[in-house]
């Protein structure tokens, strides 16, 4: 009768095992911003402090970092942008940055397929750049980590990492004044009326 139970309680701590799931740690997040005529998506996952140090601590110096938990930072844009006077064509890319205490190298990475970030299958000849940021202290504390935009415009756009008292921003750029004559370009072609050449030329004097 023994052996009976505990084959009986293997079985369904096995198949509850496999019906229930249970919430993550660090739970995923996703966040959408468009800047101009261009949508930024940003999909990673949000660990939290919990009392531990982070800067220096849960996430070492020197070492590579996934930008959040679970699998790599997803970062993607619709439209090519600029960043900090690097060309990076729209597509999807990993999110990576090498934190130290006086500076971080950010990556835009090529390479999708790691697992988190990939330590030693990690290939720097996959970056599509990487920008060196001076972190910024800021005096409000932040449990879990977190993604986020500011100071948008038609053009311009900063993306904001903020964990602990850490702030880091990085200035995006998108050519919205180049796409908006593409689009107008391709209505008149469409639509030869006399409103949609009204409205581009509104549009025009308003730059």
């Amino acid at each position: 009768m023994k052996v009976l139970n505990l084959i009986l309680f293997t079985f369904f701590s096995v198949v509850l095992a496999a019906q229930i799931e249970a919430p993550k740690a660090s739970p995923f997040s996703k966040v959408e911003q468009d800047v101009g005529l261009t949508k930024i998506t940003i999909s990673y996952s949000r660990p939290g402090a919990k009392g531990r140090k982070v800067l220096g601590g849960l996430v070492p110096y020197g070492r590579i970092w996934r930008v959040g938990a679970n699998e790599s930072t997803k970062f993607t844009s619709d439209s090519d942008l600029t960043i900090m006077g690097n060309y990076l064509p729209n597509g999807t890319y990993a999110l990576y940055a090498f934190p130290n205490k006086d500076f971080w190298d950010v990556v835009f990475h090529k390479n999708l397929e790691h697992w988190g970030d990939g330590r030693k299958d990690y290939d720097p000849e996959d970056d599509a750049f990487r920008i060196r940021i001076k972190p910024q202290e800021i005096p409000n504390y932040q449990e879990n980590f977190l993604i986020t935009f500011d100071e948008i415009d038609h053009n311009s756009i900063n993306m904001l990492w903020i964990w602990e008292q850490t702030l880091i921003k990085i200035p995006i750029s998108v050519d919205t004044d180049t796409k908006m004559r593409q689009e107008i370009a391709l209505k008149i072609e469409e639509n030869p009326t006399a409103q949609t050449y009204y409205e581009a030329a509104r549009y025009l004097q308003e730059q």
